[in-house]
């Protein structure tokens, strides 16, 4: 063999063995987060023992007041015995027919409604969510900016015209949160009225209950904010940031600086913006009447300002307008477009496809309310005439010269023969329900609970969309008719909140979002903690709900910890670090 040719033999070999070296140390050195099993798992977002329904026979038939239909005659009288089928009232038929085609109008708005929020729906639910990564903060220019002296305040204690960051309040001087948990909606009471609920050591999140938190501030003046059901924050996981961001920082947008100033002088120099072009910091004007209300308030960050105006320290802008002395400002800081091309973080998500699941059930209820009302409507297109649909005692009979104009009913009959109710229950709980079982109910509207008793199940599921928990297309639903003898004080139509009594546990298994598992083949695999690095874990995969979670029915615990599937750096062999949120 020649020399040169041995040579570069030898050459192409170290080469070879260098490229192979350096990438075994690049898989020792990098490091990639894995999470436990158990704060993952989602358990069964489409729980059969729950559903939903509605009223489809009240204890007391209430004929209510339509103004779009003409009452043309009343059949009976305050007190007055009727039995089924028995003339009521009757409408006339150009009116009714006039509502017939507004109730249809009425299904088709739904269903459009409906399809556009399921296509919404199954996009975010096959949507891989964005690392979570918190941005870091923007710096600050360590030299103080130059501040001139304050200017003389006028007779009312207001500076005039603003002119340097000196005159600033703090908004607030201290805050405290408050967390608590709820079955559904944020509490009515606050931690000062309801002591035992609230606690000030943030509360575990579980999955069967909703987390909140609200935030008590403490001014200047000392005085603190009023409880507000609408200030109250949800949290999806126990690694979510409360709050967000450093609230105690004044001349954040939280807590910017705070200008005081008199309605007839409620003027701010350019001399502010420009002195201060160098803080990334928010201001706040508030303009004062004479009576000491706040009339006009502007907020508005100092640097974007100062940057994209050409001011001079003498030009003056108005709070109440926004306007500069013959020249127009668009305020465009103020409400920026949200900015969608980064996808959402994992808890942004989860709280987008709950929203969703929420507005489609809530849709559903209103399809079938909808065809309700439209078939009621329709049936009554024949003579005009509302009937007895139960044997009862007429009473509360309105006035026909002067109806009532709430919507309330224009009369009714009372049964005293219980409530009928009608649902639908998943093909997963077929043979955990029977007739004579109880379903209990909770009603929307007026949040009273009852227990019903099932009359009949039906025999072959419905042909309609049921969007009960995740609203799984691959489960059919059942529709079924109960009775209950105590809720006499809910209507027709009203909606139900159903559970059903059963010791089924549909939660015990591994529910994981499709982020964590991968496809080889026909197998499916995580990557999982083994003693310090990645390791591939085959698993079995059982139900997958709308293509985005899937149960995971053998080949993992909950005890074991997973990295995100599609990172960069998820590969055998990679070393773990457990996330800060996991790791004891």
């Amino acid at each position: 063999m020649k020399p040169s040719i041995k040579k570069g033999i030898i050459i192409t070999s170290v080469c070879a063995f260098t490229l192979v070296g350096i990438k075994f140390y690049l898989s020792l050195s990098n490091t990639i987060e894995v999470h436990s099993v158990s704060s993952l798992n989602t358990g069964y977002w489409d729980n059969p023992s729950t559903s939903t329904g509605l009223v489809s026979n009240s204890d007391t038939q209430s004929v209510l007041y339509d103004s779009s239909k003409t009452i043309t005659q009343v059949f009976v009288k305050e007190g007055q015995q009727v039995s089924i089928g028995d003339p009521l009232l009757s409408y006339d038929l150009t009116t009714l027919q006039s509502a017939v085609d507004t109730s249809q109008l009425n299904v088709e708005k739904v269903q459009n409604a409906i399809t556009l929020a399921e296509h919404e729906l199954k996009k975010l639910l096959n949507t891989t969510p964005i690392p979570d990564v918190t941005p870091a903060p923007d710096p600050q220019d360590p030299t103080p900016a130059p501040l001139p002296d304050m200017p003389k305040k006028d007779g009312k204690d207001l500076y005039p015209y603003i002119l340097s960051l000196s005159q600033a309040e703090k908004n607030f001087t201290d805050y405290k949160i408050y967390y608590t948990n709820t079955e559904s909606d944020a509490p009515e009471k606050g931690p000062k009225e309801d002591v035992d609920a609230w606690k000030e050591e943030r509360v575990k999140k579980t999955p069967d209950t909703t987390c909140w938190y609200w935030i008590e501030y403490t001014y200047t003046d000392g005085s603190t904010n009023a409880y507000d059901s609408k200030d109250v924050v949800e949290y999806y996981s126990d690694k979510q940031k409360i709050p967000y961001e450093d609230i105690s920082t004044v001349g954040t947008k939280k807590n910017p600086y705070v200008f005081k100033l008199s309605e007839d002088q409620g003027f701010v120099y350019g001399k502010l913006f420009l002195d201060n072009k160098n803080l990334n910091s928010y201001f706040r004007f508030d303009v004062y009447t004479n009576d000491g209300e706040i009339s006009s308030s502007w907020l508005v960050r100092c640097d974007k300002f100062a940057t994209k105006q050409s001011m001079n320290e003498g030009d003056m802008y108005s709070v109440i307008s926004h306007t500069k002395e013959k020249q127009k400002y668009i305020e465009t800081e103020q409400n920026p477009s949200p900015d969608n091309t980064s996808g959402y973080t994992e808890i942004e998500l989860a709280k987008a496809i709950r929203d969703k699941k929420q507005a489609l059930k809530t849709l559903d209820l209103d399809l079938k309310k909808a065809k309700l009302s439209l078939n009621e409507n329709k049936a009554l297109l024949n003579d005009g005439i509302v009937r007895a649909k139960r044997s009862g005692i007429v009473r509360n009979v309105k006035d026909l010269s002067n109806p009532p104009q709430d919507g309330n009913a224009f009369l009714e009959v009372a049964t005293g023969q219980g409530t009928y109710i009608k649902g639908s229950i998943s093909e997963l709980m077929l043979n955990q329900v029977k007739v004579g079982d109880t379903v209990s109910a909770y009603c929307w509207t007026n949040g009273e609970t009852f227990d019903a008793k099932i009359q009949s199940v039906d025999t072959v599921p419905s042909s309609s969309s049921n969007y009960n928990g995740s609203g799984n297309p691959n489960v059919s639903y059942y529709g079924f008719e109960a009775i209950a003898k105590d809720a006499s004080n809910i209507a027709v139509g009203e909606y139900l909140e159903l559970t059903f009594n059963s010791n089924t546990d549909t939660t015990s298994s591994i529910w994981l979002s499709k982020a964590y598992v991968k496809q080889e083949g026909s197998k499916y695999y995580v990557l999982k903690e083994n003693h310090g690095r990645l390791k591939k874990q085959y698993v079995t995969v059982g139900k997958i709900v709308w293509g985005d979670t899937m149960e995971i029915k053998d080949g993992l615990s909950g005890t074991d910890y997973i990295a995100f599937a599609y990172s960069k750096n998820a590969k055998e062999g990679v070393k773990t670090q457990k996330s800060s949120g996991d790791a004891s």
